[in-house]
């Protein structure tokens, strides 16, 4: 379905920079740089998304500002450029906090926590983690309750306490079936494959994804 989007992006972008809109402009290049990375198409991202962060702050777009820097940073990360990608959500961290946007701070935490612990930085992760569940996901996000209590199970397996780890895990999968996000499941149940080889964690994750592949 994203096929489509590509060239309609580029139509809007030649149309915002046509008429000198800094904010239309960067607001098209962040979409379309995440099209971009979503097919594969990571350097052609990182040239747009590298954009759009400086455009949007001559607008005054703060918030768009704070998404664009998340945007780059999670493909920066994907590029292993760890200091630019925490440097970047940790900026966007503060915007949306400065705005009063919980969603926006939520989503920076998230990635950031993700990446810090990627770069081994279980602490931290720990630490973002907590910030972000601080805030108060509303019950409609359990997507991301389930991936940050992910990361946190992952984090405290790092940090050796590994019954905390796995209890945490087990709830992220378990809260990620009741509500059919099996993406969610299977990630979390990895986790805890990593750590433990209980029949019963095999069968959860061999159903979930063999419902990832039926879905697909």
């Amino acid at each position: 379905m994203r096929d489509s989007w590509v060239p309609l992006l580029e139509l809007a972008l030649d149309s915002a920079r046509a008429q000198k809109d800094p904010y239309a402009e960067s607001r098209v290049l962040n979409l379309l740089g995440w099209v971009l990375s979503e097919e594969g198409r990571v350097d052609e991202a990182v040239a747009l998304l590298e954009r759009s962060p400086g455009l949007a702050r001559r607008a005054g777009d703060r918030l768009g500002e704070a998404t664009a820097l998340i945007n780059l940073a999670v493909v920066q990360a994907e590029q292993g450029e760890f200091g630019a990608a925490l440097a970047g959500c940790t900026r966007a961290r503060g915007l949306a906090r400065e705005e009063h946007d919980a969603h926006t701070e939520m989503l920076a935490l998230q990635h950031l926590a993700r990446m810090q612990l990627t770069a081994n930085r279980p602490q931290e992760a720990l630490d973002s983690v907590r910030q972000a569940l601080d805030l108060g996901p509303e019950p409609e996000e359990v997507a991301r309750r389930v991936l940050l209590l992910t990361i946190s199970g992952e984090a405290r397996v790092a940090l050796g306490d590994e019954s905390e780890g796995i209890r945490l895990l087990d709830r992220a999968a378990g809260d990620a079936e009741r509500v059919g996000y099996d993406e969610g499941a299977v990630r979390a149940l990895e986790a805890l494959l990593r750590v433990t080889g209980r029949p019963e964690y095999r069968r959860r994750h061999d159903q979930a994804v063999c419902r990832l592949t039926d879905g697909g």
